[in-house]
């Protein structure tokens, strides 16, 4: 399982390999390649080259004593990208043998300083972000007044920049993935429809994540983030996807349509976003947050109703909720120079995909209803899918 395991940032830099001359050899290995099983290397790990799923192991065994594990075989297993999870011992013996140094894994202790260092940075760079929109505006304001006498113009709240907060979230998103989603993974969708839905867990465990570090969300009461990612994951998630294959190395595979063409309506959700908004994850990223705060997707009942979130957390979401489709429309405005009409007509694309989506994910549930294997699906997405 260590091709799932989460990734989270050390103290090495990525940017110290592109110093490494090809020349350099022993613990460096050949650049670009897991000095531990020759795949594609993520930076230097612990003093050495290896590609993130190496790191991953370290980090999880490295503190572990050696004679801990024992090889079944004759002690010295050939370790590369396919064998490396058939022996513990032979792997972490090797990555020993390369240079790894265990004394550079962090501590729970020290993993908790380094988070709450990240976010006080992200919550600095908000703060900045906010502060430059207000004079920005205030700038906007000014010249409008100043030339209102000459001819009319047309001024909203949509005129200033946008750009500094949608990278902002953009960059909280690509950082949230790489902590969960590593290099290797892969979405291996066949026949069996219980099999093809636990391979989401890792994608829903990333979705979380991400949520988890925007700030709107964290200052919700726990019980409430859960009632908004419960409600609303089975429409994020095809959106989500879509996300994972076109800023990730995340692939999808279908070897068949499935029980009712299954397959071939979840591949049609992740088109829905190519068709209608291509080549801008951006948009994507804002509009994703946008659905984390709606207040009802699939169900019925509304989620700010009495009895489901509290007074406090029906305002923060619906505030959050405002606040973004407004950067929605700031954002495509800004991208289209003003052009109201193009804005216009992207921003109504946006909707009707939405709503496609809606149709799409109701049939794909009923689908999964009625077809899957409740006590072999995990609980993630038990949980995901209302089954508990």
């Amino acid at each position: 399982m260590d091709d799932y395991d989460t990734i989270s940032q050390d103290a090495s830099d990525f940017s110290d390999s592109l110093s490494i001359s090809l020349n350099n050899k022993g613990k460096y290995g050949q650049l670009g390649l897991c000095s531990i099983c020759g795949a594609r290397s993520s930076g230097i790990n612990f003093d050495v080259m290896t590609c993130s799923s190496c790191k991953a192991f370290f980090r999880r065994n490295g503190v572990k004593p050696l004679h801990q594990f024992v090889c079944r075989a004759s002690g010295d297993c050939r370790i590369d990208e396919r064998s490396r999870r058939q022996c513990t011992a032979c792997r972490l013996r090797k990555c020993f043998e390369m240079g790894m140094v265990k004394e550079r894994i962090r501590t729970e202790e020290q993993n908790q300083r380094h988070r709450a260092l990240v976010e006080e940075n992200r919550r600095q760079k908000l703060k900045k972000c906010q502060q430059q929109q207000q004079e920005k505006e205030q700038r906007k304001n000014q010249k409008v007044y100043t030339n209102c006498r000459k001819e009319p113009i047309y001024s909203s709240s949509s005129s200033y920049s946008c750009d500094d907060q949608t990278d902002l979230i953009c960059e909280i998103f690509l950082e949230s993935v790489r902590e969960v989603i590593s290099d290797e993974f892969r979405l291996d969708l066949n026949y069996d429809v219980t099999d093809g839905l636990n391979q989401y867990c890792i994608p829903v465990s990333s979705l979380i994540t991400f949520s988890k570090h925007l700030s709107q969300f964290q200052q919700l009461p726990v019980d409430d983030r859960l009632i908004l990612l419960k409600n609303n994951t089975k429409v994020l998630l095809p959106m989500f996807i879509h996300l994972l294959s076109t800023t990730t190395k995340t692939r999808i595979y279908f070897h068949h349509p499935g029980l009712h063409n299954i397959n071939e309506k979840i591949s049609y959700t992740y088109s829905l976003f190519s068709y209608n908004m291509p080549d801008d994850n951006k948009l994507l990223v804002l509009f994703f947050v946008v659905l984390l705060f709606s207040s009802s997707l699939l169900t019925r009942k509304s989620l700010y109703d009495a009895g489901q979130m509290n007074d406090h957390s029906r305002q923060m979401a619906r505030y959050t909720y405002d606040e973004y489709t407004q950067l929605i429309w700031l954002y495509v405005s800004e991208k289209y120079d003003d052009d109201y009409g193009q804005a216009a007509l992207v921003y109504m694309k946006i909707i009707t995909t939405f709503l496609q989506l809606q149709n799409l994910t109701n049939e794909i549930y009923d689908i999964i209803e009625c077809s899957v294997q409740v006590d072999r699906l995990h609980m993630i997405m038990q949980s995901v899918l209302h089954l508990i």
